[in-house]
Formats: C-alpha cells, sequence, structure tokens
C-alpha cells in the first residue's frame, strides 16, 4: 500500500505551493480542507495530479482518514489567524489551532506514523516590548505571545512536545517571518504595496522605518522539504527559525516596488507614516546546521517573480 502525507492548510498561500512541489515530486498527498472552503489556489493540481486526494473534514470522522490511507506523516499548516481577536472567533481558534492538530496528533500516535511537522509564527516572540529596539531573535529567544493567536500556537507547541517526549513520534515546528510571493494574501503588506502601485492606489505606510525579515515562498517550502528529510535524526522536539537573516525597511521596499514598476506610472499617491521603528533579526544558523537549509532567492529576486505574478493577474490596469 503506497505511503501518502497528510497535509492541513493546502488550500493556502504556502500550503498550495509545498502541496504543487511535492506532488511534482511523484509523492502522494491527502489534502485536508474543509467543505466551503476556498480551492482558487489548488483548483489546477485537483485536475492535473492523480497522487492528490482532497478530504472534508467536515464531512468525515478524522479516525477514518487514518484507517482508509497508508499515512507517513502530517505537514501541518492549517491555522485559524486573527491579529486582534474578537470573543466569536474564540472557539473556533481554539479547535483549529489546539483541538484538531491534538486530534490529528492522537490518530498518529494510533497509526504509527513517522513524524508530524508543525507551523509556528515569530508572533510567539513578538509580546515582549521590543518598540525601537534592534532585537535578534533565535530558537532561545523567551516566549511571549503576541495575541491570543500566538498564543494558541505556543499552547500546541506544548503539546506537540509532551506526545514526543511520551510517545517517541518525531516532531518539529517551522516558525516562518514574514512570508511573501505569488497568491499571497494581497492585505499583506509586500502585495498591498505591488498591487495598489499597479491599480494606481492611495499607498499608505503606517509604519516606513519598520524593519522585517522577509522570505520568499519557495524558500519556505524548501525548508519543509529539509525538515522532512531530517526530522529521523532528531531525539526531541525541535524548533527553527525561517526567515532570510536580513531585515529591510518597508519604506526600502517599497522603494524597490517603485523602481521595478515605475514604468506603469503608477504609486504616485503615497503617505509614509510612523508608528513603530522596531528592527527584526533573525539568526538562521541552528536551520543551516541541521537542515543544511539557507535562503536562495534574495529580496530582489524575490520581489520581481512576486511583481511579474501580479502584473500578469492585473495586466488590465497597465
Amino acid at each position: 500500500m503506497e505511503k501518502n502525507i497528510i497535509l492541513t492548510g493546502g488550500t493556502g498561500f504556502i500550503g498550495s505551493q509545498l502541496a504543487e512541489k511535492i506532488l511534482n515530486e511523484n509523492k502522494n498527498i491527502v489534502l485536508l480542507k474543509r467543505s466551503h472552503s476556498n480551492i482558487w489556489r489548488i483548483e489546477n493540481l485537483i485536475d492535473s495530479f492523480d497522487n492528490l486526494e482532497t478530504i472534508n473534514i467536515d464531512k468525515v470522522k478524522i479516525s477514518e482518514i487514518f484507517e482508509t490511507f497508508n499515512i507517513e506523516g502530517i505537514l501541518h499548516l492549517a491555522t485559524h489567524y486573527s491579529k486582534f481577536h474578537n470573543s466569536d472567533e474564540i472557539k473556533d481558534m481554539i479547535y483549529s489551532n489546539v483541538t484538531f492538530p491534538t486530534i490529528l496528533l492522537e490518530n498518529s500516535i494510533k497509526n504509527n506514523l513517522k513524524y508530524f511537522v508543525n507551523t509556528g509564527s515569530y508572533g510567539e516572540y513578538l509580546g515582549g516590548d521590543y518598540s525601537g529596539d534592534k532585537i535578534l531573535f533565535t530558537e532561545n529567544s523567551k516566549i511571549i505571545p503576541f495575541n491570543l493567536y500566538s498564543s494558541t500556537k505556543v499552547a500546541f507547541e506544548n503539546i506537540l512536545k509532551f506526545y514526543n517526549q511520551e510517545y517517541g513520534i518525531k516532531t518539529a515546528s517551522l516558525k516562518l517571518f514574514t512570508p511573501y510571493g505569488p497568491k499571497d494574501d494581497e492585505n499583506k503588506i509586500i502585495p498591498y504595496l505591488i498591487v495598489n502601485y499597479i491599480k494606481k492606489n492611495k499607498i499608505t505606510i503606517n509604519s516606513a522605518s519598520k524593519k522585517l525579515d522577509v522570505l520568499f515562498v519557495s524558500d519556505i517550502i524548501d525548508a519543509y522539504e529539509k525538515l522532512i528529510q531530517n526530522i529521523k535524526k532528531f531525539k526531541m522536539n525541535e524548533n527553527f527559525n525561517i526567515a532570510s537573516g536580513t531585515s529591510h525597511s518597508i519604506k526600502n521596499i517599497y522603494s524597490m516596488v517603485d523602481s521595478m514598476l515605475g514604468d506603469t506610472d503608477g504609486g504616485t499617491d503615497i503617505e509614509f507614516l510612523e508608528s513603530d521603528p522596531s528592527d527584526v533579526k533573525v539568526d538562521i544558523s541552528k536551520a543551516y546546521n541541521l537542515l543544511n537549509w539557507k535562503p536562495k532567492i534574495d529580496l530582489n529576486q524575490g520581489l520581481k517573480l512576486t511583481i511579474d505574478y501580479y502584473k500578469n493577474k492585473y495586466k488590465t490596469f497597465i
């Protein structure tokens, strides 16, 4: 019976592109989604790959999935994100970020899965007062969740450690710093700058001097693959900061977008505001030393690839 990888969050920005990479390597994916999930990012995958199975988890029992398919491991990218939650979101957030992956872990133990790869966020570090400071984040930095979302991610991280220690399943988390690339949520900073420049809309940057560590999506996908290849050698649950290792101010990123898109005569109405002068810097040496992973796409290359995607998508504005 052929082995399968369970992928959650496969309809999202990163998950969909991770799915495509794995499918192109002729590995089998069982992609868990909800029946109402927006599948625009994976429609071409559903039509093109026989080694992709999509399951609506609101229509079947999770235990039945493990009984039906021979599962090797789990790549968990699904999440319920809210920067500033409201009370109506609490139940869904806790279910999606804590209960659901714990159920997957429990079934993983019962079915002798080899690994469980989790996805974290740099927001797990950001609850401290770093405003105006240049802060270097390492995997040993103090965990102080920034919001309820980050708190739920930390809660599941502790559950992950328990299952690793108690049952011996190989576990690890990738803590992602500011991803970007084609097919991203257009409210996020880099697609926001590009799309509104192309459309000649007014652009407002609230924290122009804030420095971010941004990482192109293909480098993130490479990190997941390197982790799968190496996870068997880890005895304990491991965390890896996945970032470029270099920070750029939002104003500087805009300037690069401006220089690349200047021929469209867009982006002329720009407002720079200052509310957060923080500088995010990340030590990525652990990922290099233990996973042999390092970024391949610099900001200049990544912006060009992202701009090409959005220029094609919004070519009627050019």
